[in-house]
């Protein structure tokens, strides 16, 4: 049943199977926790059996969670967390999560809106909502919760949202089709704020002969983009891409396929589309983003096609070893990673390297200690997050690299995950 097999043919046999295969995702989730909770106990008795101090226990065991549920360490330490909340002070939502009223969505929703306060606040609420759980949709759950949790302590809630201010960022992450997801994270009010200016501006264009053919919204985008720019076009912004591409995707020019035995040139041929035969084909890759069209890529070093307003668009090209891909001409006697030799491995490893983390490089470290004898070197260096290069210090965790890019990552339990940069290029042209 679970390898998708229905148990009848029928309509109602189908819908009869989803709401049990729910119900088995929550109780699996339930049965997360509680094993989640009994390794974090389990860890931190070890240590302190072993004298560690009590600030210095369980450190790396949220990247440890992440790497057995293929998540990133942030969502890992988040999942310790919750389950140590759920099976200390909140037994009602983990019974809701193992009987099915809950889902691990929802329930997380519930622990984050009471996470300013106490055992005895958290364990209050749990009780008082028993009777909602499975009743409700997750956002009206999350605002009974997140109401209650404000009139229990008002004082912890506003201490929890002077804190939360520090976090305030603006993020970027992929889209489909070409478009990217602008994100900021603010307070309250400078939120509304924000988008409240974005959309009196907007409406007050919307029905001006310029802008006929977009709508509120999508003048509100653009309204973000000159005003965060300067620019007097959203699309004439000046960039710096650090674009991978070959120069095929570059210029659109003729294009190699090889297959076992042969070499064939392929020269652009226009579909009945209008697009180069090879703007299917060849990616190019831009750092912090992923693949993007070739077309799209040209289009982006000329942004604005009537010259009017020309951006001014810088492109730096990497290159490598045509037949290898391997960077040449490397000082193994430098300590840091500088210069175009970090430039390559950033491209290389284009986020950190622990498996399903995804956040962006902020450090450049030797796989095999420096200090060890380790070389600055292509073939040990390692992109990571912060935090990730802070764990791999901790007793117990190995970088070992196994070739010029690969690495095995082992943790304090024995446990060990291969980590493989991705194609610079990806392409349907390269053989895998």
């Amino acid at each position: 049943m679970l390898r998708g097999q229905l148990v009848g043919g029928s309509e109602a046999a189908c819908i009869d199977q989803i709401r049990l295969l729910e119900d088995i995702k929550s109780a699996a989730a339930a049965a997360q926790v509680v094993a989640t909770e009994e390794f974090r106990h389990r860890r931190d008795q070890a240590e302190a059996d072993a004298g560690i101090k009590l600030e210095q226990r369980a450190r790396g065991i949220g990247s440890e969670i992440g790497l057995a549920r293929k998540v990133s360490p942030q969502q890992g330490s988040a999942a310790v967390r919750t389950a140590h909340t759920l099976t200390t002070d909140m037994p009602h939502a983990l019974a809701a999560l193992s009987d099915g009223r809950l889902s691990e969505y929802t329930v997380g929703l519930v622990v984050k809106e009471t996470s300013h306060l106490d055992p005895a606040g958290k364990t209050a609420i749990d009780r008082h909502m028993a009777p909602r759980y499975g009743k409700t949709g997750s956002r009206r759950l999350a605002g009974e919760v997140r109401a209650l949790a404000q009139q229990a302590d008002p004082v912890a809630y506003m201490k929890a949202h002077a804190l939360a201010k520090s976090a305030r960022a603006v993020s970027i992450r992929p889209a489909p089709s070409g478009m990217a997801y602008l994100t900021a994270l603010l307070p309250l009010g400078q939120a509304f704020a924000c988008k409240k200016a974005l959309h009196e501006a907007a409406t007050a264009m919307a029905f001006s002969n310029e802008t006929v053919q977009a709508g509120p919204a999508q003048l509100e985008a653009d309204l973000l983009v000159q005003r965060l720019t300067g620019q007097a076009h959203a699309e004439a912004v000046n960039i710096e891409v650090q674009l991978v591409m070959t120069d095929e995707t570059l210029l659109g020019t003729t294009s190699t396929v090889q297959t076992p035995g042969h070499t064939v040139s392929v020269s652009p041929v226009i579909d009945n589309t209008g697009r180069h035969a090879e703007d299917v084909f060849t990616a190019a890759w831009m750092p912090g983003y992923g693949p993007i069209p070739a077309a799209l890529a040209r289009d982006m070093l000329d942004p604005v096609h009537d010259h009017q307003s020309p951006a001014r668009v810088f492109l730096r090209r990497v290159l490598t070893d045509p037949v290898t891909g391997d960077i040449t001409k490397i000082d193994t006697r430098k300590r840091e990673f500088t210069g175009a030799l970090r430039r390559a491995l950033v491209l290389r490893d284009q986020q950190c390297r622990t498996p399903w983390c995804n956040a962006p490089i902020a450090h450049l470290d030797h796989a095999h200690p420096f200090a060890k004898g380790g070389h600055t070197s292509a073939g040990n260096g390692t992109g990571l997050c912060a935090r990730c290069n802070y764990t791999k210090e901790n007793p117990g965790w190995h970088h070992t690299p196994t070739n010029t890019s690969t690495r095995n990552i082992t943790t304090p339990t024995g446990h060990t995950y291969n980590s493989t940069p991705p194609p610079i290029t990806p392409s349907l042209n390269r053989r895998v």
